[in-house]
């Protein structure tokens, strides 16, 4: 029996984390939640997936509240600025290790500034850097991953940030695990591995909430496979990006709306006559090159699905190339940057 990676063991046990965690994610949401119910303006800060896990975040607190999340850049709290009030933000830090440097000063510096202070985190420890100066926690309870690139911990971060949003869990998160599950019992992983093999260059497109999946799974390409890869709206992709794609390359559309999207079918036309390789997946597949997968009924729990499948992919693909997956060359689980 072929062994599996830590990265394609973890990965795997993301439906049943989403079972066992939802009621707690919800819990625990409710309450920070009604915490900073007074202040009006968030600041998202995370670095890696966490990041991503944070543009996710933007986008549906945007949707809840009418009011854009500000992504909360770390560097600027290296710089002498100004003196702010920011006691109308509520600041949620995303680290699942809690040992993210840049990201703990990051919190500390809103916080005296009279930012209302909250670590997400996968650790269940209490003095990790990342609360040192935290006035809530929120708890992802996801496990422990050994692997460097980041699986059921960024699925942890998309729900805790949909709760973090108000968005109620117990549904999404049952249908999140079915659809999961019907993924790792059809051919997608295989065709989606087979794909992406022997690309020069990849790049994940997608809009929406869905972006955030496409920025962790070029990250994932480029930590389990060294390749490189990028990652853009698919709105944005025919201003510029387009031009440094040929045959040798690949382009992934994710898809997560019901309706059919005009910016893919313009991607997907100037693909076609440009001679380049890609696929569709989710909905709003072509026939040309379309992966149709089971998707929850809300629009925000399909972005779990395409990232797990983004996942399995390149743990995949990478036991086919003999990589480590696990632990890829000059990288580290935790990162410390300041």
């Amino acid at each position: 029996m072929k062994l599996q990676s830590f990265m394609k063991q973890e990965a795997l046990e993301t439906p049943a984390m989403l079972r066992r965690e939802a009621a707690h994610w919800e819990a625990q949401a409710t309450t920070l939640r009604a915490q900073a119910a007074s202040r009006p303006q968030v600041a998202l800060i995370g670095r890696g997936s966490s990041g991503n896990a944070c543009t996710f975040a933007s986008y549906l607190m945007m949707l809840k509240t009418g009011r854009h999340p500000v992504e909360f850049r770390p560097w600027v709290t290296t710089q002498n600025l100004p003196e702010a009030d920011w006691s109308d933000t509520v600041a949620y830090a995303f680290s699942a290790s809690g040992h993210s440097v840049d990201v703990s000063e990051a919190l500390r510096w809103l916080k005296s500034r009279g930012a209302l202070a909250v670590g997400v985190t996968g650790s269940d420890a209490t003095d990790i850097p990342l609360l040192a100066h935290a006035d809530g926690v929120f708890r992802l309870n996801c496990g422990p991953e050994k692997a460097v690139p980041a699986t059921k911990s960024f699925t942890a971060q998309l729900f805790a940030a949909a709760a973090l949003a108000g968005y109620p869990m117990a549904q999404a998160a049952e249908q999140t695990a079915k659809a999961m599950e019907a993924l790792v019992n059809s051919d997608a992983v295989d065709t989606l591995a087979t794909f992406l093999q022997g690309a020069r260059t990849v790049a994940w497109l997608a809009r929406g909430p869905s972006y955030a999946g496409a920025l962790d799974a070029a990250l994932k390409a480029q930590e389990s496979l060294g390749l490189p890869a990028v990652a853009y709206s698919t709105a944005e992709f025919l201003h510029g990006p387009i031009a440094m794609f040929h045959r040798e390359d690949r382009v992934v559309l994710f898809s997560g709306a019901d309706e059919p999207m005009d910016s893919k079918q313009a991607v997907v036309n100037t693909l076609l006559s440009r001679g380049v390789p890609f696929i569709t997946i989710g909905t709003d597949t072509t026939r040309e090159a379309g992966l149709p997968l089971q998707l929850p009924q809300d629009r925000w729990a399909r972005t779990p699905v395409l990232a797990f499948l983004a996942q399995l992919a390149c743990a995949e693909l990478a036991e086919r190339m003999q990589l480590n997956a696990d632990a890829p060359a000059d990288l580290k689980k935790v990162t410390l940057t300041r």
